[in-house]
C-alpha cells in the first residue's frame, strides 16, 4: 500500500496530495511500519499526518458508532486545510494498483461525481463475487447480487457492469472510494455517523450516501474496471483476462457520459444491531431518503 501510495504522490504531485492515516490498537509491526513511513512522507515533502494510538474499540461503543468516529478522525486534517483539497479518496484494507486510483479519480471528474467507487470481491462460488452488498444499493435502492453477470435488474447497470464501463448507484464503498470534498464542507457539512434512535441500523457508509443524497449530492458512480479485493487468491483471479478489461485507463475510448436519473425514495436497509455484530441481524427493510 505504500509503495502504490507513494507512486500516486509522484503521479499527481507531493505538493497536490496530503496522505492521513489512523491506527490504533494494532499488535504487529504496523507502529513501526508507519513510523518508518512517516520518515519517508516527510523526506519527500509530502504533507501527511499520521496518527496512532494504543488503545482498541471499547466494548460499550456501537462497532458502527467507533467506525464513523475513526473515519472522522482520519478526515481531521481536510477541515484544517479549508478548501485546498478538491476530493476525497478512502481505501480500506485492500489489494490495489496506483493505476486503479488514478482511474477512480479519473472517473470522479470525467462524470462530476460526488461519489465513485470501486467494485470490491471475495471468493464466491469458486469464483470472485461482489463482496460489499451491505452498503452498495443499485440505482433503484435495491440490494446487489454477488455475481457480476446479474449484479442489478436495471437494465442501463447491467449493460454499463458488462462492458467495464461506469454506472449509476444510489450507493458504494467498495474498498474506495472518492468523494467530491465540497461534501464536508462548511458549518453544515457532512460526517460519517451511526443510526439514530428509530433509524435503521446501517454501516457508517449507507448513511453517508443517505446524507449526501437528502443534501442532493446524487451523482454516485460504480467503475467496474476498476477491481480491487482483500486476498492474494481473489486478487490474482480479478488480474485473468476473463475478469480484468483489455483497456486501461491509459487506452481508454471517448468517455461516455452517464446520464444521471432521479434515483429511489426508497433504499433497502439491513441492520446491523449487535454491539460488535460484524454481519446483518436484523431483517431487511426499506427506508425513505
Amino acid at each position: 500500500m505504500a509503495l502504490q501510495l507513494l507512486a500516486l504522490a509522484d503521479t499527481l504531485g507531493h505538493d497536490r496530495v496530503f496522505l492521513s492515516i489512523y491506527e490504533n490498537g494494532s499488535r504487529d509491526r504496523t507502529k513501526e511500519i508507519l513510523r518508518q513511513f512517516d520518515s519517508t512522507l516527510s523526506a519527500l515533502g509530502i504533507a501527511h499526518r499520521i496518527f496512532t494510538d494504543n488503545k482498541r474499540k471499547p466494548r460499550h461503543i456501537h462497532r458502527i458508532e467507533y467506525l464513523a468516529k475513526v473515519r472522522n478522525l482520519a478526515l481531521e486534517p481536510l477541515h484544517s486545510n479549508g478548501t485546498k483539497y478538491g476530493r476525497v479518496l478512502f481505501i480500506n484494507d485492500i489489494f490495489f494498483c496506483m493505476t486503479d486510483l488514478l482511474e477512480l479519480l479519473f472517473q470522479s471528474r470525467a462524470h462530476s461525481a460526488h461519489l465513485t467507487c470501486a467494485e470490491d470481491f471475495d471468493m464466491y462460488n469458486g469464483g470472485p463475487g461482489l463482496y460489499d452488498t451491505w452498503v452498495t444499493r443499485d440505482i433503484r435502492g435495491k440490494v446487489p447480487k454477488k455475481e457480476m453477470h446479474r449484479l442489478t435488474k436495471d437494465d442501463l447497470s447491467m449493460v454499463a457492469q458488462m462492458r467495464d464501463r461506469p454506472f449509476q448507484v444510489q450507493c458504494c464503498w467498495n474498498g474506495a472510494a472518492v468523494i467530491d470534498a465540497r461534501v464536508f464542507h462548511g458549518d453544515d457539512g457532512l460526517r460519517f455517523r451511526r443510526s439514530a434512535e428509530g433509524e435503521c441500523s446501517a454501516s457508517e457508509c449507507s448513511l453517508f450516501c443517505n446524507d449526501m443524497w437528502a443534501k442532493g449530492f446524487r451523482r454516485t458512480v460504480m467503475v467496474p474496471r476498476v477491481k480491487v479485493s482483500y486476498d492474494i487468491r481473489t486478487r490474482d483471479m480479478l488480474r485473468m483476462p476473463a475478469f480484468f478489461p483489455a483497456d486501461t485507463p491509459f487506452n481508454s475510448p471517448a468517455v461516455e457520459k452517464i446520464t444521471f436519473r432521479s434515483g429511489p425514495d426508497k433504499v433497502a436497509c439491513r441492520p446491523l444491531n449487535g454491539m460488535d455484530s460484524h454481519n446483518p441481524d436484523g431483517p431487511e427493510v426499506y427506508v425513505k431518503i
